[in-house]
């Protein structure tokens, strides 16, 4: 894992049948590598194998390889030749992802899944074709593929069909996708289920009409969204004042009115993912006395907003609620799950566990009270460049410090415990984790950190 990373000076590797697994991250972020075979034999490409080779335009891989890692190709924007191998069932999430000079995609026989975000920014991509095999996609896996216009579907293909521009399951209840280059979404009578990634990405300003048999809505909605008109017979949405919600008001699913300031009504107990989005001209948001759960990542991204207070039943928050905003929290003291601490730290009501950072800071001091840094606590935290755990740490979870790619060094007290498994996931900088204990004393080492062991040093 981590060998050849970032390794310059190589423009062609031959990977020979004797091996049979490529590590993850093995050669990701190799800027002079330009071609790349597999040969027979080799059965599997790890994670970030290949990520960030800005300069790869050729990959020849064989049919003997049954599994690749996700995000393996992510970034290799001058990739223009690669084939999906016959033996392959799961394309992974964001295998291809950032791919831009990429024009079409074929799906052979034999995969059965693909993964979310798997073509995510292929922006020449104007056509893939979707063999008879596959029984699981959604639409996520085509956001921002700008050029896509068409999708075509083997007639032998029992699942799914592609009508209008529309992706449908083959009985024309699920929608899974609009092509992005739209206007106007007109769900078609049959639709009953807003499958995720359907209204995600669309290129231009849209107005979408939902009908009348929409009875689920697993979507978020775009940024380009002005305008949803809901059918007055829907039995389970309803849009006001150029809102979505659900028909009960419990829900709030799109805010697209778009003033400065916004009081949700107090019938609300759940905002869903990127519900404030489009909100481009909102500063001032005043939440639902009765919210229990937000949810979503980058709610408050493209928002004028600078400080928000979470009321006192709220029992849910996203890892990726505060992804690209700085925001001054505070939550209401008789919120019996959770705390604020300077504005930034969002704990435990016990103060134990950091569970969320609302802003992006090149320089945090983690709690004294805390025991245990959550699940993606650090997550999307680009300016952070170093940290030190202090003693009172004992855990950190999975994912703590996911995609913090800034950061460089960390230093960990002889205390902990535990840290998960892919704790520093896709940390592109950080060569140092020191840490004060003996070699493989905590298990898991390198714990998801792109360079591997190299840049793990026990200091006992």
């Amino acid at each position: 894992a981590g060998a050849f990373r970032d390794v310059t000076g190589l423009r062609t590797i031959i990977i020979p049948k004797t091996v049979k697994e490529i590590g993850d991250n093995a050669f990701s972020g190799n800027p002079t590598l330009e071609n790349v075979t597999i040969e027979e034999g080799v059965e599997k490409i790890g994670a970030y194998a290949f990520q960030d080779c800005s300069n790869l335009e050729r990959i020849h891989i064989a049919d003997s390889v049954l599994a690749v890692g996700q995000y393996c190709f992510q970034n290799c924007k001058k990739l223009v030749e690669i084939n999906i191998p016959v033996s392959l069932k799961v394309i992974p999430l964001r295998m291809l992802s950032n791919c831009t000079s990429l024009t079409g995609i074929e799906i052979p026989e034999g995969v059965i899944q693909i993964d979310e975000f798997a073509f995510e920014n292929c922006l020449r991509v104007e056509k893939i074709t979707i063999s008879s095999t596959v029984t699981k996609l959604n639409g996520r896996i085509f956001t921002n593929t700008e050029s896509l216009i068409e999708i075509e579907i083997s007639e032998n293909n029992n699942n799914y069909c592609f009508e209008n521009g529309y992706l449908m399951s083959k009985d024309r209840k699920i929608l899974y996708f609009c092509i992005n280059s739209l206007k106007e979404i007109n769900i078609p009578d049959t639709v009953e289920i807003l499958e995720s990634g359907s209204l995600k990405i669309f290129n231009n300003k849209v107005v979408i009409n939902i009908s009348r048999n929409v009875r689920k809505i697993n979507t978020e909605i775009a940024i380009n969204v002005i305008e949803i008109n809901v059918d007055g017979n829907n039995e389970n949405f309803t849009s006001e004042y150029g809102n979505l919600y659900s028909k009960d008001m419990t829900i709030l699913y799109a805010y697209l009115q778009n003033e400065t300031s916004y009081k949700m009504p107090d019938t609300v107990q759940q905002m869903q993912e990127t519900a404030f989005r489009a909100a481009t001209n909102l500063s001032d948001l005043i939440l639902s006395e009765s919210l229990e759960k937000m949810k979503g990542w980058g709610s408050f991204e493209n928002t004028k907003i600078t400080k928000i207070e979470i009321p006192s039943k709220v029992n849910y928050i996203s890892y990726g609620m505060f992804v690209y905003a700085t925001i001054d929290v505070t939550i209401s003291a008789d919120n019996p799950n959770f705390k604020c601490e300077d504005g930034t730290s969002i704990l435990s009501k016990d103060g134990k566990k950091l569970v969320a950072i609302s802003k992006d800071i090149e320089t945090y001091d983690i709690p004294t009270t805390v025991e245990t840094i959550g699940k993606n606590a650090f997550y999307y935290k680009k300016k952070l460049e170093e940290i030190v755990i202090p003693e009172n740490v004992k855990t950190i979870e999975d994912n703590a410090f996911w995609t913090a790619t800034s950061l460089r060094k960390i230093e960990i007290s002889s205390n902990i415990e535990s840290i998960g498994i892919n704790a520093f996931l896709e940390c592109n900088s950080l060569k140092e984790i020191i840490i004060d204990k003996k070699e493989n004393e905590i298990s898991g080492a390198p714990w998801g950190c792109p360079y591997g062991l190299r840049a793990v040093k026990w200091k006992k």
